[in-house]
């Protein structure tokens, strides 16, 4: 449809400037009136045609199709702008407007994935100048126009290429992603990464999908001011300098926007938790002896459960990560509760919050062995008590040495700690030393195991 922007314009061909001293209101000079200018209709016609941004090789691009009308003084010119939105841009007589002014306006109307076609309306406005004076004379109807974004090509995944995996780029340990969404849609890609064990400086770049196995073209590399970078390999090395006590780095690209951040990953010793098995009144400690995210604990569970970072308040709760997620993967916003998958038991419970999962190991048996029941081949089995909390039995016992163990295996077992054979108020999973028994006798064993640093037994000779 022709939008019609003038018809039969008439302009005053200039415009009078007092320029005389102060004159009496009582002897008005008199001024002649100028001469009257016209012009012929000119029109607006939307050119229908989707215009595709990542494709633009000028620095213009033709986004409407318009008719310049005539004056009849010809020292008058027509001058034109384009609104889109609430902002008014330049647009030239061939119905052209800058291309970085377009895209500036779609990126920020509807953002930056140029895999969506997007309509707006706009208005064009008329203006006329003889080079000293601007009228502005009509505004045309509303028209649309259509339009791709421009963006960079953005990947699925990028993998950390650099100093904690010796500039391998081959290496898949440390990969950037957005979770598997439309990178354009969700252009926002997070990575945790490890500090050195000797705690160095981190230097890397990111190396996407396509270029693994040796081909750095595509790297992003940093930008010049800090915070950015670059796509195509453009640029130094990304950078973070270590602080002290991080173990981990939490990275995060912002891909349409080019900027990048990180955040030190700075464990707690404990974290708890809550669940069904005490009506959701009582936290349980996790312990993470080395500070690494990795905590454990051994406790009975009967029902759903979550985990928090504090012993008396809500804040940061973890949960299941919800919808079709594997089991076992933790979030902190719109979680679920965690489930059994197995039944009520006692169980060891694992959490990796570098890795943001959790797993629940049965502990189907805790049994005594050692030369206390004659010989390292034989187990005395003990009972868990819900009411104590402790796992009891009450039997004969030969004087030698003992340990315990958990479903009849030694891949976790407890024995006194730092090497010392009578303490059992700290037993320990990490080879434990035998436990003395000094006299034959009957004993009843209690043995309480919650987290490392906390398990002890307590024996009674009856």
């Amino acid at each position: 449809m022709t939008k019609k922007i003038l018809f039969g314009l008439t302009l005053i061909a200039s415009l009078t400037a007092c320029t005389e001293d102060y004159k009496s209101w009582q002897s008005p000079a008199k001024v002649e009136q100028p001469a009257a200018i016209t012009f012929s209709d000119g029109s607006v016609t939307a050119t229908g045609v989707a215009i595709n941004l990542n494709t633009q090789t000028e620095d213009s691009v033709k986004v409407v199709n318009l008719s310049a009308p005539s004056a009849s003084d010809a020292a008058y010119k027509p001058v034109y702008t384009i609104t889109l939105g609430n902002t008014e841009y330049q647009l030239d007589a061939n119905g052209r407007m800058a291309a970085a002014d377009l895209q500036e306006y779609v990126a920020a109307t509807f953002g930056r994935n140029p895999n969506i076609e997007r309509t707006f309306d706009a208005t064009v406005n008329m203006w006329v100048s003889n080079g000293a004076t601007n009228v502005k004379t009509a505004t045309s109807s509303a028209f649309q126009i259509k339009a791709y974004a421009q963006a960079p090509e953005i990947e699925q995944r990028y993998y950390v290429t650099g100093s904690i995996n010796g500039w391998n780029n081959s290496n898949t340990d440390y990969v950037l992603t957005n979770d598997g969404t439309d990178p354009y849609t969700n252009p926002t890609f997070t990575c945790r990464i490890p500090v050195p064990a000797d705690g160095s400086n981190i230097e890397f770049k990111m190396t996407p999908e396509s270029g693994l196995g040796g081909d750095w073209s595509k790297c992003l590399a940093a930008g010049e001011e800090a915070g950015t970078f670059n796509y195509d390999n453009v640029g130094n090395n990304l950078f973070i300098e270590v602080e002290e006590g991080a173990k981990f780095y939490d990275l995060t690209f912002k891909m349409l926007d080019q900027t990048w951040s990180y955040t030190a990953v700075k464990f707690n010793e404990y974290i708890y938790e809550i669940g069904n098995e005490t009506g959701w009144s009582t936290p349980h400690a996790l312990r993470s002896p080395s500070f690494d995210g990795k905590y454990q604990g051994y406790y009975f569970l009967n029902g759903d459960f979550k985990f928090k970072p504090n012993e008396n308040d809500w804040n940061g709760d973890w949960g299941q990560k919800p919808d079709n997620a594997p089991y076992g993967q933790l979030v902190q916003e719109g979680e679920w509760n965690c489930w059994l998958e197995n039944g009520e038991n006692f169980y060891q419970i694992d959490v990796d919050l570098s890795a943001m999962t959790y797993a629940l190991t049965p502990v189907n048996s805790i049994s005594i062995i050692g030369t206390v029941n004659g010989n390292w081949d034989t187990d005395t089995d003990l009972t868990y008590n819900q009411e104590t909390g402790a796992w009891e039995v009450t039997t004969q016992l030969n004087a030698g040495a003992m340990k315990f163990r958990m479903n009849h295996d030694w891949a976790i077992s407890w024995g006194g700690a730092n090497g010392d054979p009578k303490a059992y108020d700290n037993l320990t999973q990490y080879s434990g030393k035998d436990l003395d028994v000094t006299e034959a006798g009957t004993y009843k064993i209690e043995l309480f195991i919650t987290y490392e640093g906390n398990n002890k037994v307590v024996i009674t000779k009856q």
